[in-house]
């Protein structure tokens, strides 16, 4: 589910949301899924960002946090924000008959 869904992410946009660059993109999470496992596989949390930006550069998230708003809109940031409370609340584990449907749908 993991790859299909990331293979599908890294085609939102044709440049990195934290710096612009266009090369080597990557499925880069907003909320960590080591914190936010309930966020792995949501579409407003996971936007392509460069290797560099995605894997060497801890300011990275304060540029992500500049640019997600204007692609996602106020609104749907704040409700991304919201669920990322509650998982961090209460966790996620997923079912199998929910990765099989994201495995279908972005496959």
């Amino acid at each position: 589910a993991q790859i299909v869904f990331n293979a599908a992410m890294r085609k939102k946009l044709s440049y990195c949301i934290s710096c612009g660059s266009g090369t080597n993109l990557q499925a880069g999470h907003f909320y960590p899924v080591s914190t936010h496992e309930g966020l792995r596989f949501d579409e407003d949390n996971v936007w392509p960002e460069c290797c560099r930006c995605n894997c060497f550069n801890e300011g990275h998230l304060i540029s992500y946090a500049e640019n997600l708003p204007d692609v996602i809109g106020k609104e749907r940031f704040e409700a991304l924000k919201a669920r990322a409370a509650e998982y961090k609340r209460n966790g996620k584990k997923w079912s199998r008959s929910e990765i099989e449907e994201i495995i279908e749908k972005y496959s």
